[in-house]
């Protein structure tokens, strides 16, 4: 008979050396017993068995027949199919698979299955599982369910033990799945026998031993380190840069890196395994892989570039040695291990043109500016500088200035001759850059164009980047006629007052004077340098008028200016119409006088369009344009002072238009649907007028677009109607709708639903046949 148990009975994990391991077991038999001193049962076998190597890899065995050799009063059959073990870097497994097993004590079949399974998994990251599979197990010849981690499973069965009373066999069956955060255990079946019955008049339980089917247990590898990144990722090629490498599974005391194998010193891991310091090994110039390496493995490699320094560099000459302080020079720099240098500088600065050979023996490179004097040179690698002998700069100079004079208004061709002038980029007069700056490639002369300057000596300099050269009082400025350009704005309004700017040269402050039509300009006002002036213009007639810039050296050529009608005279005496539609299109006339000017007419604040201005000035027209009900002031547009016509127009709302009644009738007792089509509508101000009835504009849906609404008929008594849409008090044209008189047919004292016109004409059709036909009956028999 078989029992369900109580108690779950333990199942033991097998020990593990290390994490990582996986092993599985197929058979595992160790039964022995003993009445009174004499051994009935003795077996002690393992059949198929599985261990992960430690090194990684796969462990197997396979189609194992089960026996027991030498076993007493035990028999056992069947099948290991398979038992497997698996090492690897990113998991551990073992499989154990057994077929067709048999096991019979004294002759007894304790234990069978047709198929047996078990599984553990343990991944580097992630859950760990076991799995078991048990198909037609028998436990004494009776069918039963195994539930893994459950209670177990009992039977018994008497058997024939000499010196043992009433003997029988007891089994106890427990499956177990197991997984814990670091590893897994599958045993399919594992079973415990005792033996029970009188010795002697005593009753008496023997243990026997265990029997365990398809085994399978594994623990979780370690992890591998992580390398997420490097700070910094480049440095010298001598190493000795001391780097941050971040990641996981770092271990104090344990970690290596490399760098393109080769090892890095003072490696230092934090205490949280997360970040380590290393100091770089020398290295070739170029990418370079960093790896770091546990007992757990290694890391994916990091990217590290090595970048000169110059640490290999040999000069052994500079030339030339000297050059203006303009730039320019050419130097070659000869010697050894200059591959990997990104340029060179001097005092600081970098010079360009910069070449160097494939050898890396010569480096050329041309001077930038600096002031006079020797300047440091150094050559510039990635990640260091080497120095190499300096280079001075001479200063440019001044021989000779030709002309040395010439007008204050400029305009003089000047010829400079000296040295070092090459890198000249202007030339001042006084303060001001001169203009047309044309400069000798062999750096012994330039020419340029004087500016407008105050009368008497200046200070002619030669800017040159790093070395500007002087000479002072080189020029002299001698007093000119003024010269007159240009004025800004050049028309403005006939009463005057408005201020213009006139360019031109010689101008001088405190005696210099505008005229305008002979008329004198107030608040002249001259800049130092003489080139421009402001002034306030006098009143003057309508049309063009000559301006005149003067000072004591003489007048210039006049500029034209032209005085606009600015509305000051101007007078509106007359409006006609007065209103018209909010859709504008209404042509205005505007009467008075000085209009000539006019620019525009704004209704409020929107202009009208189409302004047509009488040339006495006396009146205009203009088209209004859209505007919102009401009055608005009409404003004339003058260049001056605008004329302003209070409240000058009214908008008046259209009345609304219809075209359409859809449908045109409907019976008189009312609720017909009418859409109403055509414009004007608006909603919420919209209402309508049918049979003298008025449907309020709450009951009246316009459509958004204002050409179509909606409403319901009122009751009405037959016959035509007119139909009216009004907004705002503002009726529309009218339409007709007809009231169609409703027929209610009677049966009974029932009242049938009402009938169409077109019903009602069919049955009276109807009707009339029949009378005819009667008729015609009648005369056959008469």
């Amino acid at each position: 008979m078989l029992v369900a148990g109580l108690a779950t009975l333990g199942a033991g994990t097998p020990a593990r050396a290390a994490p990582g391991d996986a092993n599985a077991r197929g058979v595992v038999v160790d039964l022995s017993a003993e009445v009174l001193g004499i051994a009935v049962i003795s077996a002690d076998a393992t059949i198929g068995s599985a261990t992960a190597p430690a090194a990684g890899g796969t462990d197997t065995e396979t189609l194992l027949a089960i026996a027991i050799p030498g076993a007493l009063g035990v028999t056992a059959g069947g099948t290991v199919e398979e038992v497997t073990a698996t090492r690897a870097a990113a998991s551990s497994s073992a499989s154990s698979s057994v077929n067709g097993l048999s096991l019979a004590v004294f002759g007894v079949d304790v234990l069978d299955a047709a198929e047996v399974t078990a599984t553990a998994t343990c991944p580097q990251v992630g859950a760990t599982s076991a799995d078991t599979t048990l198909v037609g197990l028998e436990l004494f010849g009776s069918a039963v369910t195994l539930t893994a981690n459950a209670p177990a499973v009992v039977g018994s069965a008497a058997v024939v033990v000499p010196g043992l009373v009433g003997a029988s066999l007891n089994a106890s069956l427990t499956r177990v799945e197991t997984t814990t955060a670091t590893g897994a255990t599958a045993i399919a079946v594992r079973a415990v026998l005792t033996l029970s019955g009188t010795i002697l008049g005593v009753p008496t339980t023997i243990p026997v031993g265990t029997v365990i089917v398809a085994e399978a247990a594994c623990e979780r590898p370690p992890a591998a380190p992580t390398a997420a990144t490097i700070t910094p990722d480049e440095g010298p090629q001598s190493g000795g840069q001391t780097v941050t490498i971040t990641g996981t599974g770092f271990i104090p005391g344990g970690t290596t890196v490399t760098f393109d194998g080769v090892p890095a010193t003072g490696v230092t891991v934090a205490p949280a395994g997360t970040s380590l310091t290393a100091v770089t090994p020398p290295g070739a110039i170029g990418p370079a892989s960093v790896v770091v390496r546990t007992v757990n493995g290694a890391a994916p490699p990091l990217g590290y570039t090595y970048l000169a320094d110059g640490s290999a560099a040999v000069i052994t000459d500079l030339t030339p040695t000297s050059g203006p302080t303009v730039g320019g020079t050419t130097v070659t720099i000869t010697g050894t291990g200059f591959t990997g240098v990104a340029g060179v500088d001097f005092d600081g600065l970098p010079g360009t043109g910069f070449t160097v050979n494939p050898a890396g023996t010569t480096i050329t490179v041309v001077t930038p500016p600096n002031p006079a004097g020797p300047a440091e040179v150094e050559l510039v690698f990635p990640a260091g500088r080497v120095t190499a002998p300096s280079f001075t700069y001479i200063a440019p100079t001044i021989t000779s200035i030709v002309p040395d004079s010439g007008p204050n208004t400029g305009g003089t061709t000047v010829t400079i001759t000296g040295t070092g002038l090459t890198g000249a980029t202007g030339v001042t007069f006084g303060d001001t850059p001169g203009t047309n700056l044309v400069v000798d490639p062999s750096g012994t002369s330039l020419t340029v164009v004087t500016p407008p300057g105050p009368v008497g000596p200046v200070d002619v300099t030669v800017l040159i980047p790093g070395a500007n050269v002087t000479a002072p009082d080189g020029f002299t400025y001698v007093a000119a006629a003024p010269i007159a350009a240009s004025i800004t704005p050049d028309e403005g309004p006939q009463s005057g007052g408005q201020t213009v700017t006139v360019t031109g040269a010689g101008f001088i402050p405190g005696g210099t004077t505008v005229t305008f039509d002979g008329a004198p300009a107030t608040d002249v006002t001259v800049n130092a340098d003489g080139t421009s002036l402001t002034a306030v213009t006098p009143p003057g007639a309508i049309g063009p008028a000559a301006v005149v810039v003067s000072t004591g050296s003489g007048s210039a050529a006049p500029l034209d200016y032209t005085y606009l009608a600015d509305g000051s005279d101007a007078d509106v005496t007359g409006l006609t119409p007065t209103s018209g539609p909010t859709s504008g299109g209404t042509t205005v006339t505007i009467t008075g006088t000085g209009l000539t000017g006019a620019t525009g007419v704004n209704f409020g604040n929107t202009p009208g369009t189409n302004l047509v201005v009488d040339p006495s000035g006396t009146s205009l027209t203009v088209v209004t344009p859209p505007g919102l009900p009401g009055p608005v002031d009409v404003t004339v547009l003058l260049p001056g002072d605008d004329v302003v016509e209070p409240d000058g127009f009214t908008y008046q709302i259209a009345p609304p238009v219809i075209d359409e009644l859809n449908p045109g009738q409907g019976p008189a007792s009312g609720g017909t649907t009418v859409t109403v089509g055509g414009s004007g509508f608006v909603p919420g101000r919209t209402v309508v007028t049918i049979c003298g009835q008025t449907i309020a504009a709450s009951l009246v849906t316009v459509a958004p677009d204002g050409r179509s609404l909606t409403f319901r008929t009122p009751a009405c008594v037959a016959g035509n109607t007119t139909v009216v849409v009004s907004v705002d008090g503002r009726a529309s044209n009218a339409l007709t709708f007809r009231y169609v008189p409703r027929i209610l047919p009677v049966t009974g004292d029932t009242v049938a639903a009402p009938l169409s016109v077109g019903a009602l004409l069919a049955l009276l059709g109807i009707v009339l046949v029949l009378l005819t036909r009667r008729r015609q009956r009648a005369g056959r028999i008469g």
